[in-house]
Order: C-alpha cells, then sequence, then structure tokens
C-alpha cells in the first residue's frame, strides 16, 4: 500500500500533532520518574488520553524507579504481557498483576 500523498498544510498539521503527542509522553513519563503518581493513576490517565495510550508498557515500567529493562522485562513475561504491547491493549487482569507487582 503506498503512503497517500499530503498537501503541504496537512503535513504542517501532522507535524504539530507528532510534536504535541512526544511532549504530553515525555512530561508524563518525567511526571512518573519522580514519583509524582502511583503506576495505577498512570494508567488510568494513559486509558483516558489517546495520545499517552500509545506508550508501551515496557517503557511506562522503566520510568518507575528502580525499574529498569530487565525488570521491566521479567515483570511481563512473568504477567503474559507481549513486549509490544501498548498501554491502551492492556487488559483489566494484566493492569491488575501490574499494580500489585508494583506494590511488592
Amino acid at each position: 500500500m503506498a503512503t497517500p500523498e499530503l498537501s503541504e498544510e496537512q503535513r504542517a498539521a501532522a507535524l504539530v500533532k507528532a510534536t504535541a503527542v512526544r511532549s504530553a509522553r515525555r512530561v508524563f513519563k518525567e511526571e512518573l520518574a519522580r514519583g509524582e503518581m502511583t503506576l495505577q493513576e498512570a494508567i488510568d490517565r494513559a486509558k483516558a488520553d489517546e495520545a499517552l495510550a500509545g506508550i508501551r508498557v515496557r517503557d511506562l515500567l522503566q520510568c518507575l524507579p528502580g525499574i529498569g529493562p530487565k525488570r521491566a522485562e521479567t515483570a511481563m513475561e512473568d504477567i503474559g504481557i507481549s513486549q509490544a504491547r501498548r498501554i491502551r491493549g492492556l487488559g483489566t487482569h494484566q493492569i491488575d498483576a501490574l499494580v500489585e507487582r508494583e506494590h511488592r
């Protein structure tokens, strides 16, 4: 499938939208890293915001203090979450398991 041709106005609008999404995700991840919200609050907020819902679960977990790539990968494997899963694709049981694991 070929990429559709966009007008200059459409390209400019897409660029503005992409920049806003990246900025919102950066601020969200920084707040989580500083401990300003719990994992449950972060997931709830992301589920309500389409820009944030596209963040990979692996990246979300790595923003938590004390969680690096290996711990995030292990947690996701233990729960049965694909490494490619995004927040919007998490089920209620997966969310519950992640939050429970955070409290250990």
